[in-house]
């Protein structure tokens, strides 16, 4: 059997569309955990249950230079849609965290998207840290931004109340 497909870094596991499952008149039995595709059975496994949603991969091979922080270009991975919203974009946080001793992930908001994901990352070692591209440096979870603040104008010295 020949398949044509789609492969993508952004997906971790197979997804077969009903399109594909109809031309091959595939008969899945639940209960006995196999598929029959074009004649042929195959048995199914299941994965382990999936604690994340989306996670954050760094598309590129990278060194921080010590005592710096740089932005990394980063790609999402997905293990599940069921998240996206319908109606419009979503928002996402990745929370702050330590990658490895003196090698810190910031807190960021990003928009839905899948590529080019900007991350800041700090490194307060002596040393330059290598990072391969694949890594795994963070997971997102769904955000909600309540409100954006117009950044204050600021006012000439003039302009300032005095100080009492």
């Amino acid at each position: 059997m020949t398949i044509t497909g789609l492969v993508s870094a952004h997906f971790s596991e197979i997804m077969l569309g009903i399109g594909f499952l109809q031309q091959q008149e595939a008969v899945w039995n639940f209960a006995k955990v196999k598929i029959v595709l074009d004649r042929y059975r195959h048995k199914l496994c299941s994965s382990s249950y999936c604690t994340w949603c989306r996670r954050v991969i760094l598309q590129n091979d990278t060194t921080i230079p010590q005592h710096s922080q740089i932005n990394l270009s980063t790609s999402v991975q997905y293990s599940d849609l069921s998240r996206v919203n319908r109606k419009g974009s979503v928002d996402w946080i990745m929370e702050a965290r330590q990658l490895r001793p003196g090698v810190h992930v910031s807190r960021t908001v990003v928009q839905e998207r899948s590529e080019n994901v900007p991350l800041r990352v700090a490194n307060l070692t002596e040393d330059p840290i290598p990072i391969l591209a694949g890594t795994i440096l963070a997971k997102l979870d769904v955000a909600e931004v309540c409100e954006i603040e117009e950044p204050a104008t600021l006012k000439k010295r003039s302009e300032m109340d005095p100080v009492l």
